[in-house]
């Protein structure tokens, strides 16, 4: 039932339905706490709760700030809040919450504040600004939020999707840092900041190895793969993705709420449908399960709030190549939710003992009002509920209850029994043993550091991995600790060690490679992808560092390995590929990447892409295209390998202009004063048939069709025109169909403009082949005057032309 009037918190917990084998319980609610948006827990085991009170557009005018910092106790110790104690008011919209250095940090835009109780009554009597100039112009929603320390030693924090100019008032000779729409991070002790790659809207996790998860209203989960400075440096590199969408629209993006969905998304007046129905729609909050009072089969689960449909979903987590994928972990049952409308979790977090904690908002409603329609913003409440809100503990059903009785205190803790904590079950202690040795910076912790990072028969792999970056934090690692740790049996913690390694990597100038990059290479053909993955990038360094040198053989070969292992992963093609610029050629001539040729066409095809935008001459595009066709032709499986990579060097050689004169751009590389042009040509033109005879061939399969059909694009009509023609029909898949249109109007010279709006054949058309159409003839300006010729005789209804797309026939 869908609840018009909020519930009490006892009817509230009652109407919650939990994952099989959970048990939820309430923790704390108004009047002890107001709004709830985000907790931290301090060493001495203390929660501080945000309350964004006046979310979403303020206390109304002339009245002062609303948001409010409060300390939780539990005075029973007993796991239920029953001390109260306002620690900061007079914020405005405050978000987001860290504990440093026995304060908190505090995202409240346009700043960053460090807030502290210096005199032990409660409530901070420092508060600096610590940063500002974080992007306001936007919404309340978006906002920078969620300062999360990483195990870089660094505070990240995500943009809210603003972009923003930022100063640092204890440095103002710095001026202000430019952070694009993106994330960032900064140093806790120098408060130098810096874009981070991941662009979160109101979420932000780390695993247990530092990989970096965000995510956006539509994107419930998203891995942050790579640093974008791996792609930039080289400027032939047509990759731009550095964020992997670990749950991607579709399946891994659905949810089964049990109340009725009320939110903007769920309906769009303009389109007179429900686009976003059963799907994410306000995704935030997120948090990795990484050890504590949930059953161990949670391992590797991720929990997603979904405020606007009332509830948190868990999603699993699974390699996909040096990424991830996930799925919901019970399709169909939700892992907590109910029909109280007014329930809105938005953020998620371990506590000290174990359980994961969610903070609820409690408000009729949620949505900002700019993105509601004019004509009902006036009617909503959104007041209702501000002075409400809960914060849920979920644990297993055989979790002792009385767990949180325990006082845990790890501010009495000495240096030896924090670096013990790092090998702790539960995921807070060991992060809040990490943040306290961080902080301490303390040299005697380094022997104790180096023991845990070289233990793999006592110390887990998240302990040696937190004790070698603790180390390199302190300045205390040397290349023989990083060697050793290349040999560790975990390869989370190899890759630890190569990603440390990687600053270190000694420039490849005229001396021999280094014992490092030499152990860094040997790694580049490790079993596991991530591993391979990070060492590519790091070997990429010491390519980019020397231009002019040749390839070590170390290097060379382990560069050839990874592109042969992991050719059909995009993320590791874009790894060897941004390691090798202006020197992908000597990759092509010495790799043995088309021995196994199954599966690695659109390797082939990037490659090609990569070796003709580098080349300097159409002669070297004419010399690239000869060894493929023939180094690779006699393959029994080569044919769709050669043509990928054609494909792949017309389409950049395209864009060099090479196309003229009503002639292919592979024309101009054929027809070159080179010896070996005139077999290339012939090779080619063998080629296209094959091509022409796959797509009359039945038995030939849609990829090699897709492949044949992109080929034929750069041909000519007399050459492709009726075997394309030919797949314009009832019968044939929508997707051949449309990349069918897509070719035909591509050809040099093709008169297709009325053969496409041919009556008969406009009205056969099914949706999406007819939008192809349209795209393909609105992109000319004579298929556009054939497109308005057909609407003037009445072939084309002018309804068919969207009023988004009507533009270039109207002008």
């Amino acid at each position: 039932m869908s609840t018009a009037q909020p519930l009490t918190p006892a009817q509230a917990l009652a109407s919650l339905q939990v994952e099989a084998g959970l048990r939820v319980e309430l923790v704390a609610a108004e009047p002890m706490v107001a709004s709830p948006c985000a907790v931290a827990w301090d060493e001495r085991g203390r929660m501080f709760v945000v309350e964004n009170r006046g979310y979403p557009v303020g206390p109304g005018s002339n009245q002062p700030p609303a948001g409010v910092i409060a300390m939780l106790e539990s005075t029973k110790h007993d796991g239920v809040y029953d001390k109260r104690t306002e620690f900061a008011t007079g914020l405005t919209f405050p978000n987001g919450i860290m504990c440093w250095r026995g304060g908190v940090i505090v995202t409240c835009a346009p700043d960053i504040f460090f807030l502290q109780d210096t005199d032990g009554d409660g409530k901070a009597d420092v508060k600096k600004v610590l940063l500002t100039g974080f992007g306001t112009t936007s919404t309340t929603q978006l906002r920078v939020s969620h300062p999360t320390l990483g195990l870089d030693g660094y505070i990240h924090v995500t943009s809210g999707l603003v972009a923003s100019k930022v100063t640092c008032p204890e440095h103002p000779e710095r001026g202000a840092i430019d952070l694009p729409r993106g994330d960032a991070r900064f140093h806790p002790d120098t408060l130098e900041i810096e874009p981070w790659p991941g662009v979160g809207q109101f979420g932000l996790a780390f695993d247990d190895f530092g990989r970096k998860f965000v995510c956006s209203n539509r994107n419930p989960l998203q891995h942050v793969a790579l640093h974008p400075r791996y792609l930039k440096r080289n400027p032939h590199l047509a990759f731009s993705d550095t964020v992997q969408d670990v749950a991607p629209f579709g399946d891994a993006g659905k949810c089964w709420p049990l109340s009725e969905d009320h939110t903007t998304a769920a309906f769009i007046p303009s389109l007179m449908s429900a686009p976003h129905a059963g799907t994410f729609t306000s995704a935030c909050g997120i948090s990795l399960w990484r050890g504590g009072a949930l059953p161990a089969s949670f391992a590797n689960s991720a929990f997603i709030c979904e405020p606007a449909q009332n509830l948190v979903q868990r999603q699993v987590l699974t390699p996909d190549g040096p990424t991830f994928k996930s799925a919901p972990a019970t399709p169909g049952r939700e892992f907590l939710a109910t029909r109280d409308t007014w329930f809105r979790p938005v953020f998620s977090a371990t506590g000290p003992h174990g359980a994961l904690y969610i903070c609820d908002m409690y408000r009729k409603v949620i949505d900002h009002p700019q993105y509601l329609p004019e004509h009902i913003r006036g009617s909503l409440d959104y007041e209702a509920g501000k002075t409400m809100g809960r914060i849920y503990r979920v644990t297993a059903t055989s979790s002792k209850t009385q767990a949180p009785s325990s006082k845990l205190n790890l501010a009495a803790a000495s240096t030896q029994e924090l670096v013990t904590k790092l090998n702790d079950a539960n995921g807070w202690v060991r992060s809040t043993a990490f943040r306290l040795l961080a902080e301490r910076a303390d040299k005697a912790a380094g022997p104790l550091l180096k023991s845990v990072a070289t233990d793999s028969s006592t110390q887990s792999p998240t302990a040696r991995s937190a004790a070698l970056n603790l180390l390199n934090g302190a300045g205390l690692i040397d290349e023989a600790g990083l060697l050793e740790s290349f040999d560790d049996p975990a390869p989370r913690v190899r890759e630890s060690a190569v990603l440390l390694a990687e600053q270190r990597l000694a420039a490849r100038s005229s001396t021999p490679v280094s014992p490092l990059a030499k152990r860094v290479a040997a790694l580049a053909d490790d079993s596991d992808a991530r591993v391979r993955f990070v060492s590519v990038l790091a070997l990429g360094g010491t390519i980019v560092a020397n231009p002019d040198g040749a390839f070590f053989a170390p290097v060379s070969v382990a560069l050839d390995k990874a592109a042969l292992r992991d050719a059909t992963n995009r993320w590791s093609r874009a790894a060897v590929f941004s390691s090798v610029p202006n020197k992908a050629s000597d990759l092509f001539n010495a790799s043995g990447v088309f021995i196994e040729p199954i599966g690695k066409e659109q390797f082939c095809m990037e490659f090609a892409q990569l070796i003709t935008a580098e080349a300097p001459t159409t002669g070297h595009m004419t010399r690239a295209l000869y060894d493929m066709l023939f180094y690779n032709g006699a393959l029994s499986d080569g044919e769709s390998l050669s043509m990928a990579f054609v494909t792949g060097m017309a389409n950049v050689a395209r864009t060099k202009g090479l196309a003229k004169d009503g002639k292919s751009a592979l024309h101009a590389i054929v027809t070159t004063e080179r010896p070996y042009a005139k077999s290339a040509g012939a090779r080619l033109k063998e080629l296209f048939q094959s091509a022409s005879n796959h797509l009359a061939n039945a038995s030939s399969s849609a990829e090699t069709k897709r492949l044949a059909i992109d080929l034929l694009a750069h041909s000519d009509f007399a050459t492709a025109g009726a075997a394309l023609q030919s797949l314009i029909a009832p019968q044939v898949p929508n997707e051949l169909q449309a990349a069918a249109v897509r070719a035909l109007s591509q050809l040099p010279g093709a008169q297709v403009g009325a053969w496409f709006v041919e009556r008969e054949r406009w009205r056969g058309y099914t949706p999406p082949v007819r939008d192809a159409v349209l795209t393909a003839m609105l992109s000319q300006p004579a298929l556009q005057l054939a497109l308005l010729d057909a609407v003037e005789k009445g072939v084309v209804q002018p309804w068919a032309v969207p009023a988004n797309r009507r533009n270039p026939l109207l002008k």
